[in-house]
């Protein structure tokens, strides 16, 4: 296994590699772009990052309007007071519902509003084995690789679309957060599926596979298997004048809401654990932060 991949390698960068604020020189203005999970963690601290940047437009995607709308009068509060302050909108993105993600994609086509990029950072990490109800498939699995894969491939012609119409314009974005632990899944439902004949998603839907600390890493792994499945499918043409698509690994940080379902004794160790070797969560955002909108076409299908 190579040493990036290994639990050395992973406390090497937690502790020795320290993700790079964006150039001060760095200006968003006239752009415009959509996060998921924006309310809060991650995905709110590049928000607030991408606002201080100059952006222009932004649309926060989230599950629960009234949080977003919170989140969004916060975010603007942060801002120096301007006479043409940034718009920042709240859209709602249910990613337990394909309707949802359905209608979200389709409002954006019905706007018109130029994309630069795409932050798909919304995700789960499941303690207990929890259904969701729209599809009846295990939650993780539903939120960090279903729903994120049909928001991928529905977004990706859309923004396909709007770089064929802007050649004057950097190609848009589509970065998704991953993370290194797809790196570690022991994936024993493949195994299962594979030796009693049985659809893999009916063994990961099965809760005695369920495994409290391998079906995060597994449901990281297998947007991952998507991902560099979907890219192998791009026609050339689509790779060098498209839409970028890139995975952003922002490494163990604490203050996000990750891990909200850990609870009991197992909820404050890990809480500790984060607090010793984790990053901030403004810290793991410039990771975000880079693979949205500095790192450009050569993080095309970059992992």
């Amino acid at each position: 296994m190579p040493f990036y991949n290994t639990y050395p390698g992973f406390l090497y960068r937690q502790f020795l590699v320290c993700p790079s604020k964006a150039p001060s020189t760095t200006s968003l203005r006239g752009k415009a772009g959509l996060a998921t999970g924006s309310n809060t963690g991650l995905g709110y601290q590049a928000s607030a990052q991408l606002l201080a940047l100059g952006l222009s437009h932004l649309i926060l995607a989230v599950r629960s309007a009234s949080k977003g709308e919170a989140a969004r009068k916060s975010l603007l509060a942060s801002l120096p007071a301007s006479p043409k302050p940034p718009v920042v909108e709240v859209w709602e993105l249910d990613l337990g519902s394909y309707a949802s993600v359905m209608a979200f994609v389709e409002r954006l086509k019905q706007s018109d509003i130029q994309i630069d990029f795409a932050l798909l950072n919304a995700g789960v990490a499941n303690f207990h084995y929890t259904v969701n109800q729209s599809t009846s498939h295990e939650t993780s699995i539903q939120i960090n690789w279903l729903s994120t894969a049909l928001l991928t491939l529905l977004l990706l012609p859309v923004l396909d679309s709007q770089a064929s119409q802007n050649l004057n314009r950097a190609r848009p974005v589509i970065s998704i957060v991953g993370s290194e632990t797809a790196a570690w899944a022991k994936f024993k439902e493949a195994h299962v599926s594979t030796k009693q004949g049985i659809p893999l998603i009916d063994v990961l839907d099965d809760p005695s596979h369920f495994n409290m600390g391998d079906r995060y890493y597994t449901s990281k792994l297998l947007y991952q298997l998507f991902f560099l499945e979907l890219f192998k499918h791009r026609s050339s043409a689509k790779r060098s004048t498209g839409a970028i698509l890139n995975l952003v690994n922002p490494g163990f940080c604490y203050g996000s809401e990750l891990h909200r379902t850990a609870e009991g004794a197992f909820g404050k160790v890990l809480s500790g654990m984060k607090r010793v070797i984790g990053r901030s969560v403004s810290m793991g955002a410039r990771t975000l932060v880079h693979s949205s909108v500095l790192a450009g076409d050569p993080s095309n299908a970059s992992v």
